[in-house]
């Protein structure tokens, strides 16, 4: 009797096991990307009155990616959300300037890989300019295990020209082959982050997308806060209905994508930061 309750007991332990593992796939995943608006003193609102919103608009998604941080704000950021790890430099020569760095939560994720990368026909020297832009351009390149789901998860978190179409053509072509193609098992999960300055439509965009084989959580979503909504409505509310949609999530995965938002985050009567924060919920 006891070796047939042991053989019972192995086959309901082995016989969840396909079960549970469905059961960490389908873990919700949330990801975040704001651009926080550099610290600018002249600004509708300081850094120093926003930064508590900033930080608590993002803190509690699973994976966040951040642009336009100078040192002091990515610092502040860093203080701010003990729970998460990050990783990203500045786009300047000597690691400082503006940074696009990605914050994951540790008690989810383990850091594999990290590196930043510049915009240019020079990705690895640091300052470099490319094209027709007027300033350095980054993308952040950092590869997590998502412990929940069992599998690793590549993400990229960029900031285009904002002036260079041709720049922004090359950037497109740059990130597609820094999506993991060729190294990438069929297990793992790409996202790509950021404020790209070009609308959905734009060549560079649909460039990536079509050369990477990219989706964009904001089509695929099966539910929207908003019928439709931008993401660049600068300080103001009231620009809000003129908005244009220029900061994205992007994925290649076996994940589908429930809920997609821009939120509308007001202190002192104006938005915490000239872009909003867009977020999606994979399921």
């Amino acid at each position: 009797m006891s070796n047939f309750l042991l053989a019972l007991g192995l086959v309901t332990i082995f016989g969840t096991l396909p079960q549970l593992a469905r059961g960490q796939r389908a873990a919700e995943l949330s990801v975040c990307t704001f651009n926080v608006r550099y610290d600018n003193p002249s600004d509708t609102i300081t850094w120093l009155e926003r930064r508590e919103e900033v930080a608590q608009a993002v803190r509690y998604f699973d994976v966040v990616g951040v642009q336009e941080a100078l040192p002091n704000q990515y610092a502040d950021l860093q203080q701010r959300m003990p729970n998460h790890a990050a990783f990203g430099v500045g786009r300047d020569a000597d690691g400082g300037g503006e940074a696009c760095p990605i914050f994951w939560n540790t008690e989810r994720f383990d850091f594999l890989t990290g590196e930043t990368r510049w915009l240019s026909l020079e990705p690895a020297r640091p300052g470099s300019v490319g094209w027709d832009a007027d300033l350095p351009r980054i993308a952040t390149v950092v590869v997590l295990f998502d412990r929940m789901r069992q599998q690793t998860v590549r993400v990229v978190n960029t900031h285009w020209s904002h002036v260079g179409e041709e720049a922004r053509m090359h950037a497109a072509a740059l990130l597609a082959g820094w999506c993991g193609w060729d190294e990438a098992d069929g297990n793992e999960l790409v996202l790509v982050c950021g404020d790209m300055n070009a609308e959905p439509t734009s060549d560079p965009v649909q460039s990536l997308m079509a050369a990477a084989e990219l989706t964009d959580t904001y089509e695929a979503a099966k539910y929207r806060c908003r019928k439709e909504f931008g993401t660049y409505a600068t300080f103001l509310p009231q620009n809000l209905a003129n908005s244009t949609r220029i900061d994205y999530i992007l994925f290649r995965g076996d994940v589908q994508v429930d809920w997609a938002c821009a939120d509308e985050i007001i202190k002192y009567g104006v938005y915490i930061s000239d872009h909003m924060p867009y977020h999606a919920i994979f399921k």
